[in-house]
Order: C-alpha cells, then structure tokens, then sequence
C-alpha cells in the first residue's frame, strides 16, 4: 500500500479524515480520559449556547428560590383562599471563552522521513505515535483547563483564567448570595481542639433554617484538608472511638484513624452532618508543575449531585475557515470532547512547501446552577 492510501495520511483528508481521527479517538486504550474531575461535578449543557456576530457566546445562569410551605389556613365554607407569593428569580451572566492548546505541526521533512517508515513499518506505529503523543497531550489540556475551572467554580464562585500563555482575565461571577461566605467559627479547622464537628452542624442548621427547605446536601474538601483536619482532629477522633465502642467495632489493634473509618462515623453523628466528598482534583502543568483550582483552605457545603452545566457555544473557527479559508489550503473539523470544541485539520502551504497541522479549539465553560444553595467556608479564618 502506498503512503498516499495510509490511515495516517487520511488524517488530513477533507472527508476521510474526520472518520480516522473518530477511529482513533474512540479506540480503547488509545486516549486516557485523564483529568476528568470537571465531569465529575457538572453536565454538559445538551443545548449549544447561541454565539453573535463577534464570535461571543453569552450564557445566563438562573434559578428560582425554591418555595417553603406554611400551616394552611383555617376557612369557612366557600371561603377564599389567599394567593401564595412568588419566589423570585436570580441569574447571572458570563461569557463563553475560546481555549486552545499548543497544536501539533509537521513539515515537509518530517513528513518525508514518516514516508519511508511507513514503507518498512506500516501504518500501526504512526497512528499510535501520533495518538499518545499529540491527541493525548492536547485532550490532556482540555480536561485539565476544564478541571482547574470547575474547581475554581465551586470553592471560590467565580471563574479567572490565570494560566497559560494567552488572555488572562475574570470569566464570570456567579451570583452566591453575600451571606453564603462564611468563616470557620469559633476555631480555625487546622486547630486539633475546634469542634469541626460542631461547627459544620451549625453551618447546615443555620442555612436550612434560613433556607426553609430540606434537600440532601454534601460537603466537599480536598483530600489534603480532610486528612490535616478531620484525621488530627481531637473532637472527630472521640467521636470514631465512642462510635466504634458502641457498635462493637473497636479500631483495628493498631488504632490507626483512617479516612473511611472517620467518613463512616460522621455520617452516623447525631447532628446529622451531610456527607463529605473528597474533592480529587490537580493538575500536572508542564511548565507550572502541580496546578490545582480548588482555593487552599475551602471547604463547601451544597446541594448533592451536580453542581451545574458546561456552558458550551459553537467554535467559530469552524465556520470561518470553511467558507473564508484560503482555498490553497485544506481544512477538515471533528467533533471535541463530547461537544465542547472541534478538532482541526489542515494542510497548510508555508512558502514553496505543505505543513500538516492538528489543532484543538475548545469553547466551552462550567457554570454553577445552584448557586442560591452554594456555601462557601473559610476554614482558615475563626470568627
């Protein structure tokens, strides 16, 4: 078989392309899904967020104050009733960002070279190179952008983009209410004397009492807090060993407090604290290092389940180099991580020779959704 009829080389092709780079994507053992802590804690929006003629897509976020009930009212027969007040609606807005990471390129040397490997080796091992390679370290990118977002989301309400080497700027603010900013109480939470579990009790009490509504909700806290705070804490340690003396499941001999036996036990505390979820997010920048989104410190009580949607809005890079391109060129596009962007193509002329780019657009933005509900603790600040 000839160069010119490889897999590989399809890649670049107007209409096969797209069905090779599909192939590869979804190949099992091909592409890790790495970095995924975003899907984790928001949806993708099913419903593409209209962009204007400027290449802006403006989402808005909104919810209703979910309604209380009161005692019925006593009437006499045939009496009116009176009508309930309506909870109003908050919403906030944003706009929907372009990222993109650093592309692949081939030239026509390189290319050269891969001609003759394919004539000794075939075409397994360019695709695979070119898989785990470059499609890896760029879907890599996305998630990790996507996970640092979300996690900036939920422990801080608001998203700025601060890494990278292109625009760095505030997206959005969500609208948390003022009042949902709270400190850690009478002890910061690293103090092994707080009473952690007293405190988060209190907080759950004080806003479903405010709130007038009952829902399951969730703490969640990195796994680094959990273990400083809550494995050292002199409260959550009497608490395990008064709860295990009482189910007749002493510690294990060594009467070493582990993660899953203090999970265990606070679930059953007769305050009725609501579950905590560990937050398992980081990323591994090549040139920052270890990156997390999730503000030191934080920890965050709200409504279990999602958190909110992924706002998405159609790349414009797909349209505008489909009908505006230069036609010496040649584009293809493929979908994106489940919508949220497009996959580019080209075979782009650079001087008296073609150069063979992939490139990964992404258009897309987590947003809270229940955000009324959304608390967000200063563990690191007593009142």
């Amino acid at each position: 078989m000839k160069f010119e009829n490889s897999d590989y080389n399809k890649i670049w092709k107007s209409n096969e392309g797209r069905k090779v780079l599909e192939m590869i994507l979804s190949e099992e053992g091909f592409i890790k899904p790495n970095y995924t802590f975003y899907l984790e804690k928001f949806r993708i929006d099913p419903t593409l967020t209209p962009t204007n003629e400027k290449g802006e897509a403006i989402f808005t976020s909104s919810m209703r104050e979910l309604a209380t009930a009161d005692l019925m009212d006593m009437r006499a027969p045939l009496g009116d009733t009176r009508v309930a007040d309506k909870k109003g609606v908050a919403y906030y807005n944003g706009r929907i960002p372009d990222f993109a990471p650093a592309g692949f390129v081939e030239k026509a040397t390189e290319r050269y070279y891969k001609e003759k490997n394919f004539a000794q080796f075939g075409d397994t091992a360019l695709i695979a190179q070119y898989a785990t390679n470059e499609i890896q370290r760029m879907t890599d990118s996305a998630n990790m952008t996507m996970s640092y977002l979300a996690a900036k989301a939920l422990s801080t309400g608001e998203t700025i983009y601060d890494m990278g080497e292109g625009i760095h700027s505030a997206i959005y603010k969500s609208y948390i209410p003022t009042e949902n900013f709270v400190k850690a109480g009478s002890k910061v939470w690293s103090d092994p004397t707080c009473p952690i579990l007293d405190e988060m009790a209190r907080i759950e009490e004080e806003f479903k009492n405010k709130w007038g509504v009952e829902f399951p909700m969730q703490w969640e806290m990195t796994q680094e807090m959990f273990d400083a705070y809550f494995l050292k804490n002199d409260q959550v340690k009497e608490w395990v060993q008064y709860f295990r003396t009482i189910n007749n499941t002493p510690l294990p001999s060594m009467g070493v407090l582990t993660r899953d036996l203090a999970k265990e036990a606070i679930v059953a505390h007769p305050h009725n604290i609501s579950p905590i979820v560990i937050v398992d997010e980081k990323q591994k920048d090549v040139n920052q290092g270890i990156v997390r989104g999730w503000k030191e410190g934080v920890a965050v009580l709200r409504p279990a389940g999602y958190a909110g949607y992924i706002r998405r809005a159609s790349v414009l890079d797909e349209e505008i180099f489909g009908r505006f391109g230069n036609k010496v060129n040649s584009y293809n596009f493929t979908s994106a991580l489940n919508g949220l962007g497009v996959w580019m193509n080209s075979v782009i002329v650079n001087g008296n020779f073609q150069e063979w780019h992939t490139d990964l657009f992404i258009k897309a933005i987590p947003t809270l959704d229940e955000f009324l509900y959304h608390v967000i603790v200063d563990t690191k600040t007593a009142n």
